[in-house]
């Protein structure tokens, strides 16, 4: 349950996808040991408030015995009416620009009081604006002194700046403060990008774009500008395309930011995505309320959408080439899988497509996306890919799936990714990964004042496997985008606690970090292998086909591609490392065509010259139909204690398939009158919805004594049109955990490592065969 931690804390807050620009939590030790320079040190023991005032010029400060956390007194606070009403302090002539600076207070809450979150926060008023900053929060309660510590850098001149604290969710909590400091940090020098490294962009060139996310604060410094231009050719402003960025009150538009950071990537000559048109976060309260605070009809709720969208949209036409049109819509725990945004309250589902609707007629040309977290997730997968049939069903113009992944070292799996992925693809849609960062912590409770090397060498390991499989599906993956470009640009040093994290590829001063160099690994070869030579086809006695060909040098692996009709279309059935390949997924009487790529990091030749050759023997035809089953041998030991068969059921006919009709066979032999255990390890559609039967049959036949039955649950829903079941990875065990003999089993085949159709395991629907050839006497 330990993985489930992280993964939790992501649905609860996850909303608050927002980067963190200019402070983090939790000093990190520097270089020589340098002591930091106190700039100043409130600990309230002359029996006076020492420079605090209330925010809001109603609340009640004075020095206290009871708010005392070291010595006689410490700041006491009472009398607030708002959340954001505490105490304040000046701090406008004690920070200088280009210098870092640590924050640090201790609070807690008068004896009685039940625990809440307590921010320190840093008010930024500039010429033209005025910016509100959480710096670090954390849990205050009654029974003893929370410590807040946090960094911040001084990137610009302000006309004042105020630290303060306040309640976020009770208006009228007391509380007390104590023992605050503000230090500078040792002065390091001057931020230097490493300019002889290689481009990301120029790296990926031909494969994907390489994005990230970033913040108008990062163009006030020429580092962290150049660090964005030479290594993305993608850039997604993370906040200021919002709505409530842009249109904070009714018809009453601010483009100030976005039209900075637009006009820095176009500049640059860089791809920009639109982070986002309709969320159910960050958009201001009018758009769902009328002036008595009613919620508004659905046909004003349309209006304003629509309005809103043409207007940004048509901005930037030409400039944002995809968009983020809806994003978070998913909650797997609704029986129609939807949030219960008051986008749903009002609209239903219907707002989703109106959204796709406005989106297309304001910008025909740009990209639309639908864009969530968690996509790796079985039910939430399955949620967001029965939404998509449907609004494909309907015609609504969508373009592709953005899959956030924010991840951490310790969960989800890479297989879960790489079968998310997949699945989507299966829709013809584009993939864009658009949020990625790779946290360090597996739960809520870890912290960390230095990046441990060990966490540095698995988060290296983590992204070079994540991006060799962006890279094995460049065919839909066509964005990588990070969720900022380094350590110090990151909402993870506040989420979900407040605490250090190393999720990107490069450190706090855009040094470049092993995360970086692994990632680079992925395709840093020469050039892709010369196609295999030599290859042959023959037909074997087995009713099988032996396939080889020649080595190509650099080559990694192969991949064997079949075909039913020369000359292709060819889909891939095996990936070897080897140059021989044993094809036992084939129908007697029946001719296949092949043809093999070479593969290796930068990736895969062109084809081979075809071979082709006809299966061998007669046999029972095959049942013709529409459902085909694919076939995946989860475990090649033919002696041992287990048996793990994977499926995937493909529907090619023009009409969903329920999955409760169906039912899948695989015949096997138990070698001795053994009790048998069924598991299901892993199912996308939900383990819970298949059910497994052990039957023996009657009489032995060749391969077979018993065989494996599969059915599927009420909930487990439909195979849409030219969709897929999913994986299904299932398991058996002896009861007194003795070995198998799998090398005999009919529906065994150990050369099958990847999914390919395989008529030995059968498939029926509503009790009729409808795929594979069961075993004869």
């Amino acid at each position: 349950m330990k993985k489930m931690i992280f993964l939790k804390a992501l649905k609860f807050v996850l909303m608050i996808t927002l980067l963190v620009p200019l402070y983090w939590a939790a000093p990190s030790v520097h270089a020589a040991e340098e002591e930091n320079t106190l700039i100043l040190s409130h600990d309230f023991e002359d029996g006076t408030v020492q420079s605090w005032s209330g925010r809001g010029e109603v609340e009640t400060l004075h020095a206290s015995a009871v708010a005392a956390r070291t010595g006689d007194y410490g700041l006491e606070v009472s009398g607030r009416a708002m959340t954001w009403h505490g105490p304040a302090l000046d701090v406008t002539e004690l920070l200088e620009v280009g210098q870092t600076y640590v924050f640090t207070g201790w609070v807690k809450l008068p004896a009685g009081a039940s625990s809440t979150n307590l921010n320190m926060s840093l008010q930024r008023t500039l010429p033209d604006t005025t910016h509100y900053e959480n710096l670090t929060f954390g849990t205050a309660s009654a029974g003893g002194w929370t410590k807040l510590t946090a960094q911040f850098k001084m990137l610009e001149p302000a006309n004042q700046l105020s630290v303060y604290f306040e309640v976020p969710d009770r208006a009228t909590a007391s509380f007390y403060v104590d023992d605050f400091r503000l230090e500078k940090l040792p002065d390091l020098g001057p931020i230097v990008i490493e300019e002889d490294i290689p481009s990301l962009q120029d790296a990926f060139a031909g494969k994907f774009r390489i994005g990230t996310a970033f913040t108008n604060n990062e163009l006030l410094t020429e580092p962290d500008k150049q660090l964005l231009t030479k290594h993305f050719d993608s850039l997604t402003p993370g906040n200021v395309l919002k709505w409530d960025s842009t249109e904070p009150q009714e018809g009453m538009y601010n483009f100030s930011g976005s039209d900075a950071a637009v006009a820095f990537a176009a500049a640059n000559g860089q791809e920009i995505r639109g982070h986002t048109l309709v969320w159910h976060t960050q958009t201001p309260d009018w758009v769902f309320h009328d002036a008595n605070g009613n919620l508004v009809s659905k046909t004003v709720l349309y209006e304003r959408m629509q309005q809103h969208i043409e207007t940004v949209m048509e901005r930037y036409q030409g400039q944002i080439y995809a968009w983020d049109v809806v994003n978070e819509v998913i909650d797997a725990s609704e029986p129609d899988g939807l949030r219960r945004s008051l986008w749903y309250q009002i609209a239903g589902e219907e707002y989703i497509e109106k959204a796709f609707e406005f989106a297309h007629a304001a910008d025909p040309d740009a990209k639309l996306f639908i864009n969530d977290y968690n996509t790796h997730e079985p039910a939430k997968s399955q949620a967001l890919y029965n939404l998509i049939t449907r609004l494909q069903a309907k015609g609504v113009p969508i373009d592709g799936v953005g899959h956030q992944t924010h991840i951490s070292l310790f969960y989800p799996t890479l297989s879960e990714i790489e079968s998310s992925i997949v699945k989507f693809k299966a829709l013809g849609l584009e993939t864009h990964i658009t949020e990625l960062d790779v946290s360090v912590y597996s739960n809520d409770s870890q912290s960390y004042d230095i990046f441990p090397e060990e966490l540095k060498t698995q988060q290296a390991a983590l992204y070079k496997s994540l991006f060799q499989i962006f890279l094995r599906h460049t065919d839909t993956v066509k964005n990588v985008t990070l969720w900022g470009k380094d350590d110090a640009n990151t909402w993870l040093r506040t989420f979900p606690v407040a605490r250090n994290n190393w999720p990107l590829l490069f450190d706090e001063r855009l040094q470049s970090k092993p995360a970086y160099w692994s990632v680079l690994e992925t395709v840093q070869v020469e050039a892709v292998p010369a196609a295999p030579q030599n290859l042959t086809a023959t037909a074997v006695s087995d009713n099988s086909i032996n396939l080889s060909w020649s080595a190509s040098a650099s080559a990694t692996s192969y991949t064997v591609n079949r075909s039913l009709t020369a000359a292709g279309p060819y889909t891939s059935v095996a990936a070897v490392s080897g140059t021989s390949y044993k094809d036992m997924a084939v129908s007697a009487g029946t001719t296949y065509y092949y043809v093999v790529n070479a593969v290796n990091s930068v990736g895969k030749s062109v084809n081979s010259v075809q071979a082709s050759a006809k299966v061998q023997g007669g046999g029972p035809p095959e049942p013709a139909g529409n459902l085909t089953l694919a076939y995946r041998a989860g475990d090649t030991n033919l002696l041992d204690n287990q048996m793990k068969p994977q499926f995937v059921i493909h529907n090619n006919g023009t009409s969903t398939v329920s999955l409760n009709e169906l039912t899948i066979r695989y015949w096997y032999t138990v070698d001795g009158e053994k009790q048998q255990s069924f598991f299901c390890d892993y199912a996308q559609l939900g383990g819970s919805q298949i059910s497994g039967s052990i039957v023996k049959l009657p009489g032995p036949v060749p391969g077979a004594d018993h065989y494996l039955e599969l059915k599927f649950g009420t909930g487990a829903g439909v195979i849409p049109v030219g969709g897929t079941s999913g994986e299904i990875h299932t398991r058996l065990h002896k009861a007194d955990w003795s070995n198998y003999s799998e090398g005999d089993d009919y529906s065994f085949n150990p050369l099958q490592t990847s999914f390919a159709d395989w008529t030995k395991v059968t498939l029926y629907r509503n009790g009729e065969l409808v795929w594979g050839v069961e075993p004869i006497s």
